[in-house]
């Protein structure tokens, strides 16, 4: 109720589109006939001079929000109103030149601010069309973006894998993905771009491409990321960057190589061991071409959990301003090991959301999970 009258409020001192315009409309309405009044009964009160000039303050608000007939009609009747109730003072046929002159400035003004509201209203009506198109081609994007990520996930004996993304706004600047590859292996990548939304969202398809097309090109994780991070300064010419982790698993000895591209380091859990960040790498992807990468290798245990994360997940804040965080991440999984990889997914989350009290994300928050079983 009060949002509704908030609308009414907003609609009666900007005259301009709102919710709830058939309650505005008459609300506008009665300010104009009470305007009207008022101007009429100082008019009768005013003895020495003539008040004829504030109807015009009346008039041109009904012209704004009323067809120009009416208005015209209440121009009409303001001036009767001035000739019963103002001062007495020229009578008979000397009435006449005045009374038109009057009834003319009213008619003037009623008919230039009606064709203002109605090309006030015409470019409203522009406005709308324009963001509703605009809001079409987002969620275009946005199916495009969600068809781009992996429509199932790998099934590997003796590893079980789940991926997510939640993005904060219609489109992401994250991405996960699992590639096949040769003898096997499985590439697992998690990226995220330098920004948010569409403008983020469309640097993803070249990171799928690119690294589809080329990850079978490069033996090692160190030697892809090097091409890789040339390819993204070309495309974006250093204004943009993009962190990326690039793993290759080979299910058989659950070996896992990786090279970390400035991203937050995922986080291999074992039991009440503390976690193992994996941080080899280099620097974010785009920034300073020709950069060079380390490449690591850790050999996954029965039982660990891999967890990989965006910022979204550590650097979410709670009310006080105090972040989410690396260890807290660990903990709720060490407390969950005995959980799926799924069901980890939706217990970190439901986490976050509990920590931030609000089910409103202020970024892109993906996982990816692998669990050796």
């Amino acid at each position: 109720m009060f949002s509704r009258w908030s609308n009414v409020l907003r609609r009666v001192t900007t005259a301009g589109p709102y919710l709830d315009e058939r309650l505005s409309t008459v609300v506008l309405t009665l300010v104009v006939l009470v305007g009207i009044c008022a101007v009429g009964y100082a008019d009768r009160s005013a003895t020495l001079f003539s008040l004829a000039p504030l109807y015009v303050l009346p008039l041109a608000l009904s012209a704004l929000v009323h067809p120009l007939r009416i208005s015209l009609a209440l121009s009409v009747l303001c001036l009767v109103l001035h000739n019963f109730l103002g001062p007495v003072g020229d009578a008979g046929v000397e009435r006449i030149p005045r009374g038109a002159a009057t009834l003319l400035g009213y008619v003037f003004v009623v008919v230039v601010v009606n064709r203002l509201g109605a090309q006030r209203r015409r470019l409203a009506e522009l406005t709308l069309r324009q963001r509703d198109e605009l809001a079409e081609e987002i969620q275009l994007a946005a199916e495009v973006q969600q068809n781009i990520l992996p429509r199932s996930i790998p099934t590997v004996a003796g590893v079980e894998f789940a991926a997510r993304m939640y993005p904060a706004k219609i489109v992401a600047g994250d991405y996960y993905g699992f590639l096949e590859l040769a003898d096997g292996q499985i590439g697992l990548v998690i990226a995220d771009v330098s920004g948010k939304g569409v403008a983020a969202g469309l640097l993803m398809p070249c990171i799928e491409v690119a690294l589809r097309m080329d990850a079978p090109r490069f033996p090692r994780t160190n030697d892809l990321l090097e091409n890789f991070n040339d390819v993204v300064h070309q495309l974006t010419s250093g204004d943009r960057f993009i962190s990326l982790f690039y793993g290759k698993l080979r299910p058989g000895t659950r070996s896992l190589e990786y090279t970390n591209a400035g991203h937050n380091p995922p986080l291999v859990i074992r039991g009440c061991q503390d976690p193992i960040p994996l941080d080899k790498g280099g620097p974010v992807l785009g920034v300073v071409p020709g950069s060079r990468y380390d490449t690591e290798q850790i050999d996954l245990r029965t039982g660990d959990v891999l967890v990989l994360f965006t910022d979204g997940v550590v650097e979410a804040q709670n009310p006080a301003g105090e972040e989410y965080s690396a260890k807290r991440l660990s903990g709720i999984v060490s407390s969950h090991l005995q959980r799926s990889a799924g069901e980890l997914i939706e217990t970190i989350r439901a986490s976050v959301v509990e920590f931030r009290g609000t089910p409103a994300l202020a970024d892109d928050l993906t996982l990816v999970v692998l669990k050796s079983l």
